[in-house]
């Protein structure tokens, strides 16, 4: 986002967009947690990444799938150590040594062009997965593209009216 967007936004409302912000990056980093969490939590089965290779393993017929999909996956398990800590630690429970602490640096690590990174990992090992079965891949940044003509219209329609002070 450039600086005159952060600029509007910060003029119109910026406790607002601050907190949106805040949001949007925690529903993400949940989401992603919940992808790269065990395929078992006790008896119960959890829908993971890891749950996905684990269901290949009975089968002779994907071996090969199965070890290209497990090699994506423990680089996406390794990327995303950050993130399931800090949902770990913070967003999902309170760690009483984190949230005591006067300065944690916890997340510091966890950005924007980090969590772009580790999707595009997981768009990756889904695109794999799904190709074998459909011949298909999905445009996972065409998702992302869509919803920029929506935004570009909220950010000309706050500009037009921050200026003419509405």
């Amino acid at each position: 986002m450039n600086d005159d967007v952060v600029a509007l936004l910060n003029s119109t409302a910026p406790e607002f967009f601050v907190l949106l912000q805040q949001l949007l990056v925690n529903n993400i980093i949940l989401c992603i947690a919940r992808l790269t969490d065990k395929p078992t939590t006790g008896r119960r089965e959890n829908l993971t990444l890891s749950r996905l290779v684990l269901e290949l393993s009975d089968n002779q017929k994907y071996s090969e799938l199965r070890t290209r999909l497990n090699e994506k996956y423990e680089r996406i398990e390794k990327m995303s150590g950050p993130i399931r800590l800090y949902r770990h630690k913070l967003l999902a429970h309170a760690d009483r040594a984190v949230c005591l602490k006067t300065n944690t640096n916890l997340g510091e690590e966890i950005s924007i062009k980090f969590i772009r990174e580790l999707l595009k990992q997981i768009a990756d090992f889904l695109n794999t997965f799904d190709y074998e079965f459909t011949n298909a891949t999905t445009d996972y940044a065409d998702l992302i593209r869509r919803y920029r003509d929506v935004t570009n219209d909220f950010i000309a329609y706050l500009r037009k009216n921050v200026v003419k002070g509405c």
